[in-house]
């Protein structure tokens, strides 16, 4: 008994034993090959990056981008203030380490065993490996690798050759800090307008918070990010000692945008879409084309952009505040051709009015929400009646029109062109919420939904009342009306040639068209949004569709601030031809007593934008294609099912509408008009007058 006892404790002991060799061992041989897989360091290449260039759809370049904005500043030049705030947020031990903060790598190790976020183990020398040497990857064993190389690199090369000082040098001069800047000085001269060495607290406090991503914090772009950022930071400057409450306090209350000043420099004229390619190569590969030297291939037409910078110069605008955002794509590939990126431009990256902004559409949501799903699940017709009148929402409260005036009886593309919401949200219900999910999503929408495990749609999304779209998106979904009912995801560049020294790497982007609708609903409605455009953006023998919206104000603000009643919050139209799609944003930022517009004033604004562009984007003489699976037929007003018209009914009483084949009506008429009662009160039959409206 004592014996075999014995006997399992020795085999314990000894597998215990192996599993120690293994381990040391392993860990020795992996350790050798981080040892012959890492880069040598080399100062001087920290700050030689090649640019990169990008080249509009005919191949002509457009701009060379990256590392030419960068000043070295020197340890000495570096005012106190940022440095503290940098090692208060970065590396708090920085001066007492060798290159591995121990502590810190224990902790994040062990949450990482934990499965929780194992960020914060990286000090500022392991850092400036990761940014300037090794990748970013922190995901599986080729994280592991990289956090390894990092830690070797910065034990036995960094931290052994170079000095403390010298190695926050390295830091603060080499990494992106955006706005298009390299490094502290550039970017205290973008954002503040003067020397890094004369910055602030508040100043210092946002640079310090730019380290750790650049473009999420770029304050151009997303102030609000920024300022919580610089907060954070102000907040770990006053736990580690280096600023007391009150002056982080004090600190706090000023918000990055009082701070920041606007780029004086030059830029280019195609800025805003050098900024849609820049954003879009972050999105899909995960590399920033102003720190990854390549070659990008756009889909900007250097034709229909100059319409846009020409708008931008040459209209007369309301005031300095209010913005427009546009976009136009290629209906047949999805390719942005131009973007309107917002006015006034005069910094890199900064906010993209055509892509970044998520403003509520409007009215431009009922082809989309309401009558497109009907035609297309429910084989609506143009002529599908309702009856314009006050209608309940399912969970309470009523739906009314903008003009407090209901019309009876109209037919839908009466109710479409004419845009009433009383017809909208009947049509929205009528349709299976699922199909309508299915519908918008396949058009590149992305609905508010309940809640993060339901699909479904609440019935403010019938006239545009959800969480927004970009000019972008919404010219892309109204692309799919266009093109005959496909969609392509709409994209802005096509190529990336990455740059490697004499082994250049090509990626190919391929943006497949899928059919997300029938032909014939497609038609229909293009067929009834050709009758919303306005004269002054039609074009003899060219077919020219266009949507409106309007999203309404909210109603304490205004009240708060004291505005009219008629304050609007967005105003766009949409146009669309069988070759372009043209969508465009008008309204302001933020809801203010200086800057907010009524709804008569975002009409007539949006009308004259809509002129100004339309008419030079579309090419002449372009139809929409019917489809075999349309057919007009005469129906008699007024009837339910529809009825064709028998030799009494008068040419009030009859409409030309269009069915998908097989849904036309059959029945005729049995009213004969020729014969009346005599005491009747039956008046001649009249047809509604069909007017845009909002």
């Amino acid at each position: 008994m004592r014996k075999t006892k014995k006997r399992k404790i020795n085999l314990f002991l000894k597998i215990i034993l192996f599993m120690i060799f293994f381990g040391f061992f392993s860990f020795i041989g992996f350790m050798y090959y981080i040892y012959l897989c890492a880069p040598e360091f080399n100062a001087d290449l920290l700050y030689k990056k090649e640019s990169s260039n990008i080249y509009d759809i005919s191949g002509k370049l457009i701009a060379t981008i990256g590392s030419e904005k960068r000043e070295v500043v020197e340890y000495d030049d570096l005012p106190e203030v940022l440095i503290d705030a940098i090692i208060a947020t970065e590396d708090n031990r920085f001066f007492q380490h060798k290159g591995l903060d121990l502590v810190r790598f224990a902790n994040a190790s062990f949450s990482y065993l934990q499965g929780k976020d194992a960020g914060g183990a990286s000090t500022l020398t392991m850092q400036v490996s990761k940014n300037s040497l090794t990748s970013t990857e922190s995901e599986g064993f080729e994280g592991i690798i990289r956090k390894f190389t990092d830690i070797y690199l910065s034990l036995f090369k960094i931290e052994k050759d170079y000095t403390k000082k010298e190695i926050i040098e390295f830091y603060v001069n080499s990494p992106y800090m955006g706005g298009g800047a390299y490094g502290v000085q550039v970017a205290s001269n973008i954002y503040f307008g003067k020397d890094v060495k004369d910055i602030n607290l508040v100043e210092a406090s946002m640079l310090a918070g730019l380290f750790q991503a650049p473009g999420e914090y770029d304050p151009y772009v997303n102030p609000d990010k920024t300022n919580n950022r610089k907060n954070t930071v102000l907040d770990l400057m006053h736990k580690y000692g280096y600023i007391s409450k009150e002056e982080a306090e004090a600190a706090k209350k000023i918000d990055v945008e009082d701070i920041i000043v606007k780029n004086n420099e030059s830029i280019n004229p195609y800025q805003g879409f050098i900024d849609t390619v820049v954003q879009e190569v972050i999105d899909r590969t995960g590399n920033n084309p102003y720190v990854v030297s390549m070659d990008i291939y756009s889909t900007m037409s250097r034709e229909k952009q100059d319409v846009i910078n020409n708008f931008y110069k040459t209209y007369k605008f309301r005031n300095k505040k209010v913005q427009v955002g546009i976009g136009v794509i290629d209906n047949k590939t999805g390719a942005i051709l131009a973007v309107g990126a917002g006015r006034n431009k005069t910094s890199e990256l900064s906010l993209n009015y055509a892509t970044q902004i998520s403003r509520h559409p409007g009215s431009t949501a009922k082809p989309l929400f309401d009558y497109g799903p009907g035609i297309e699940y429910n084989n609506w017709s143009t002529y599908t009646p309702f009856v314009d009148k006050p209608v309940k929402y399912t969970n309470g409260g009523v739906m009314h029109n903008v003009d407090g005036r209901y019309l009876g009886f109209m037919t839908l593309r009466q109710c479409l062109v004419q845009s009433r919401n009383t017809c909208a949200l009947q049509a929205f219900k009528k349709v299976k919420n699922s199909n309508i999910n299915k519908f918008v999503t396949s058009l590149g929408i992305k609905p508010e939904y309940l809640s993060p495990t339901s699909t479904y749609i609440n019935e403010s999304h019938s006239i545009g009342g959800f969480n927004g779209v970009s000019p972008v998106q919404l010219a892309g979904a109204y692309a799919a009306f266009g093109n005959g009912g496909y969609y392509t995801e709409p994209h802005s560049f096509t190529k990336i040639v990455y740059k490697n020294g004499s082994e250049d790497v090509t990626e190919e982007f391929n943006f497949t068209k899928k059919r997300v609708m029938k032909a014939t609903t497609a038609y229909m409605i293009s067929s009834i949004l050709k009758n919303v455009t306005p004269a002054g953006a039609r074009m003899s023998g060219t077919d020219i569709a266009s949507k409106t919206g309007t999203s309404s104000a909210d109603y304490n603000t205004i009240k708060k601030l004291h505005l009219p009643s008629s304050t609007i919050g967005d105003a766009w139209t949409v146009t669309f031809s069988p070759d372009y799609s043209v969508a465009i944003w008008y309204g302001y930022d933020k809801l203010t007593k200086k800057t907010y517009m009524t709804s008569s004033h975002g009409w007539s604004e949006r009308r004259k934008i809509q002129k100004t562009i339309v008419k030079k984007i579309m090419k002449k003489g372009s139809k929409f294609k019917r489809p075999s699976g349309i057919v007009s037929a005469k129906v008699v007003v007024g009837t339910n099912p529809p009825e064709k018209p028998n030799s009494s009914t008068p040419s009030s009483k009859i409409q030309t509408h269009l069915f998908v084949k097989g849904t036309e009506p059959k029945k005729v008429s049995s009213v004969n008009y020729n014969t009346k009662p005599s005491n009747s009160d039956e008046k001649p039959g009249t047809t509604i007058e069909i007017i845009p409206g909002e």
